[in-house]
């Protein structure tokens, strides 16, 4: 890892947010979860977000060829995992490809700092192979309770890559409560929306958006023969009010940090006559009867 990027704020109290970014070896369960590790226990954040199929790499054509390397999500890897969580009193939100059964799923997993499952996330919209990979996922869009260390918590939602897309997920998490929406991604898109869309999200939504992206590159075997994927990187953390706090290039095997006050997320009140999520029931009340009344 190259020298971490350390952004914090000075105010007292706030919770240190980690995303990391770097390149896991494809097809290597082993090398990964020790790489996992290793930086966990090097980090200095409360809530440290990896990037999406950490422990596997992305580059898959079938089910059959990724399910070697899918994990179950209480399984032995991820309490080694959550092992090392514990031992270094660090939250972590973790990308890994799930086995249930005979099914794959593309999944996040919540693990507080003391090294319990706090929740688990499975992809709801995928993205180009994966349909031919992995199933939709099944758990909808909850919002965990992570603790972290001193005895806090901070309430987490999990998206996944492209799952940014759609801004109703970000919507429903924040109706939650969320604080804090952990993004892992693994992008190859160049659009120029990207970071424009996520502080648009942190904004509309009054939360806080931590997004890592992996780099580096993998081949995937197409139709069409072989091509070559590119990950984008520029993993960064978006203050409640779509401030950047912290960004990453599209090339830096490192960490991005920045302390946030997640309490600042709890009102959605703007000023002494809006509020968001108020004025948005309104308008959600006002759609509602004017349906029903071109119905009657």
């Amino acid at each position: 890892m190259s020298e971490l990027v350390n952004e914090f704020d000075d105010e007292v109290g706030g919770t240190i947010v980690g995303v990391v970014q770097f390149a896991p070896a494809h097809k290597d369960l082993k090398k990964n979860i020790a790489n996992v590790c290793d930086l966990i226990a090097h980090c200095t954040a409360d809530l440290l977000v990896f990037p999406e199929l950490s422990l596997s790499g992305y580059a898959f054509s079938s089910p059959e060829e990724a399910r070697p390397f899918a994990i179950e999500a209480d399984g032995e890897e991820i309490q080694n995992i959550a092992a090392c969580a514990r031992s270094n009193k660090v939250a972590i939100v973790l990308g890994f490809a799930q086995a249930e059964g005979d099914d794959l799923f593309n999944s996040s997993v919540a693990i507080s700092s003391t090294g319990d499952i706090a929740g688990l996330y499975q992809k709801q919209h995928l993205f180009y192979y994966e349909k031919m990979v992995f199933y939709q996922g099944e758990l909808g869009r909850p919002v965990f309770d992570v603790m972290i260390r001193d005895d806090r918590s901070v309430k987490v939602g999990m998206e996944i890559c492209y799952d940014w897309r759609f801004p109703e997920n970000t919507l429903e998490m924040a109706f939650q409560g969320a604080e804090i929406v952990a993004i892992p991604s693994n992008i190859v898109t160049t659009t120029g929306m990207l970071h424009e869309t996520l502080r648009v999200r942190a904004f509309d939504n009054k939360v806080i958006i931590a997004f890592a992206d992996r780099i580096g590159s993998e081949m995937l075997e197409t139709e069409a023969g072989q091509e070559k994927l590119k990950f984008r990187g520029e993993s960064c953390i978006i203050n409640y009010n779509g401030e950047i706090l912290s960004k990453l290039s599209t090339t830096e095997n490192s960490i991005a940090y920045a302390t946030v006050r997640t309490e600042k997320t709890h009102s959605k009140r703007i000023n002494d006559h809006n509020d968001l999520f108020e004025d948005r029931k309104q308008l959600d009340a006002g759609v509602v009867q004017n349906e029903e009344e071109d119905e009657e």
